[in-house]
């Protein structure tokens, strides 16, 4: 077991410069073994991410193996203005990946992490929470569309420990995982409610859940004998909030639901109204299960998302992750049947 120092680092351009840059922070055990890349911040507006990934790097770890690289503020000036998309060019950064080098501000920080972050990663965990105006649950997902890469990244997303778990069939264009997944990387992505607040307990479980990745990847040292979540409600459908169910009209959205409800194809979940209160459209469930995200700033303009319904997995999709979910559901069982003879 080593413990080394972290080192910092920059790719592209100098701290302060017109032109992009990312500041990187490394940690390596110098002995073999996979390279962890951990980024936040590719939204400039969610804090958690950014400060969960930032906090990592201020102690050595005692390591197994391998390396860990840490990029907290993907878009510095996103992070800087406080804004989901580039103040430069309006673009979101993570949808314009693998980028390009002659392209936008943007598109030239997606070709910087890109190329000399996650083509040299063996693993990829993508640190983001809730927009400020948007609710989410705390949850780790990634794809799972039968690919071994894909698989391992489910084995890795139940190893993060969240309560909830979020996996896709597909991705969305220009994503971090997306990359990843053209590369043949396990790449998983964690999400959290009160994206504009610092929450203790949502910066412990960023942390306590990195650490139980790379535990599972021998990285480190398993902190305690099972690294499986005890009861995690797992859900699987698109993971794309830029299609889910949108306002047809400017005004001010009122709910019905509470996140993590159960709703049928068709229900009603909520209105939009004007000033007086009248109301301007209902807003029904486009799918039967559960509400996984729900818009939270009352005010909204035609297009805004405002929810969007994911089923619960099924227990069989015909994948490898089968086995995975097999064995998560009767862990939670049994769980249960020990708490209940207390």
């Amino acid at each position: 077991m080593t413990s080394g120092h972290w080192t910092s680092s920059r790719i592209g351009a100098d701290a302060g410069s017109a032109d992009p840059g990312v500041t990187v922070y490394e940690l390596d055990s110098g002995l073999p073994g996979p390279t962890v890349l951990i980024i936040g911040g590719i939204h400039g507006n969610e804090v958690g991410g950014v400060v969960a990934a930032g906090s990592l790097t201020q102690s050595p770890w005692p390591m197994l193996r391998g390396r860990v690289i840490v990029a907290p503020i993907a878009h510095e000036a996103a992070w800087n203005a406080d804004q989901r998309e580039s103040p430069f060019d309006g673009e979101n950064l993570a949808r314009v990946f693998p980028g390009d080098e002659t392209g936008s501000v943007t598109q030239k920080i997606a070709y910087l992490i890109t190329t000399h972050l996650i083509s040299v990663a063996d693993v990829l965990i993508d640190l983001h929470t809730s927009s400020p105006d948007t609710e989410m649950p705390l949850f780790a997902g990634c794809l799972d569309d039968g690919s071994p890469a894909a698989t391992r990244a489910v084995e890795l997303t139940v190893a993060f420990g969240a309560p909830t778990i979020w996996t896709h069939d597909t991705l969305g264009p220009g994503r971090t995982l997306g990359v990843a997944r053209d590369r043949g990387i396990p790449a998983i992505y964690v999400e959290s409610s009160a994206g504009g607040v610092l929450a203790t307990a949502n910066l412990a479980a960023y942390r306590d859940g990195v650490f139980r990745v790379l535990a599972a990847l021998g990285v480190v040292a398993a902190q305690n004998e099972d690294q499986t979540p005890r009861d995690a409600l797992w859900i699987h459908g698109d993971g794309d909030v830029d299609a889910f169910s949108n306002a047809a009209h400017d005004g001010l959205f009122v709910t019905e639901n509470r996140l993590l409800d159960s709703v049928f194809s068709g229900d009603t979940i909520g209105h939009v109204v004007d000033e007086f209160g009248r109301v301007l459209e209902t807003v029904t469930a486009s799918a039967s299960g559960l509400i996984a995200t729900i818009r939270r700033h009352s005010r909204v303009s035609a297009g805004t998302p405002l929810v969007g319904v994911v089923p619960q997995r099924r227990d069989r999709l015909g994948k490898a992750s089968d086995a995975i979910a097999a064995n998560v559901a009767a862990r939670a069982e049994l769980t249960r049947e020990k708490v209940s003879e207390r």
